[in-house]
């Protein structure tokens, strides 16, 4: 089922609930079983982020995080790239008023992102072709990176005289380390798939051709499970970065007992002991 088309904020400068926009068709979202297909499609323009690509994009996890319903989220792309990062046609042609237009963009970008990574679900990408600049946000915030063979991660800044955007200088130092994250921020080096495999930013690599079915599978396998202990999970690791070990161990017990009084919790058990699969029933 395809969700209608959902309102921001009026701030973000978006129609009333029912009308259309004029990004409404740059980011698609189905919703079935469960689970949240979202995908980028601007082909002709490979994904390249500009105002209304934002806009689209909060309006769909606005969507995604409202629905009770949801228990995955996948989020693919059309064309021959998962995105280029932003839009620079756009950008060069507001030079004028470059600093105005990048804080208002990145602005409700950010919020997007942060909104994004703090969902109590699963977040599956689908990552094929090039993946650069602030669009990498998006990888970072996923949960599981599932990447063709011909992905290209490249950050990019360093050729445009910006300092970068998409919580790369967030994530980076926290997933390849501190020496790494400069040699992509600061030398401007790109990635093939098995170096980006190799370096800890993508889960698996298979085939281009093989990418739609695996991430479909992986993300349907994850919208059946026990959503809510994977939430838990999700938080625990995100803020394990802030935390001391004894804090951390508290946070632990909290949320497994959390957990355990879950109607999951008690079907995985019994699940285990008949040696049967499990019927989750999710947040």
């Amino acid at each position: 089922m395809t969700e209608p088309v959902v309102a921001t904020e009026p701030a973000d400068g978006t129609p009333p609930t029912g009308c259309r926009a004029e990004w409404d068709d740059r980011v698609t979202l189905e919703i079935t079983d469960g689970l949240a297909h979202l995908r980028l499609a601007r082909p002709e323009g490979r994904n390249g982020i500009d105002m209304a690509m934002v806009r689209a994009l909060t309006a769909r996890f606005d969507t995604v995080a409202s629905d009770p319903g949801v228990r995955a989220l996948l989020i693919g792309a059309d064309g021959p790239a998962f995105t280029v990062g932003g839009d620079l046609r756009h950008l060069g042609g507001q030079a004028e008023r470059l600093p105005a237009e990048l804080d208002e963009m990145i602005s409700l970008y950010h919020r997007t992102l942060g909104r994004l990574a703090a969902l109590p679900i699963p977040v599956l990408v689908a990552a094929h072709g090039a993946v650069a600049g602030g669009g990498l946000g998006l990888l970072w915030c996923a949960d599981l990176v599932i990447a063709a063979d011909d992905l290209r991660i490249a950050t990019g800044f360093v050729h445009l005289g910006l300092s970068g955007d998409g919580g790369s200088s967030w994530h980076l130092p926290r997933l390849v380390g501190l020496r790494r994250a400069q040699e992509l921020i600061m030398g401007g080096r790109v990635l093939g798939a098995e170096e980006a495999l190799d370096w800890g930013l993508v889960t698996r690599v298979v085939p281009a051709a093989e990418l739609a079915g695996e991430a479909l599978a992986q993300a349907r396998a994850l919208a059946a499970g026990p959503t809510y202990s994977l939430g838990r999970m999700k938080r625990l690791l995100s803020e394990s970065w802030a935390h001391s070990y004894p804090e951390q161990l508290a946070a632990e017990r909290t949320a497994i007992v959390d957990c355990a009084r879950t109607e999951d919790a008690k079907e995985g058990l019994a699940a285990f002991i008949a040696r049967r699969a499990p019927r989750y029933l999710g947040r």
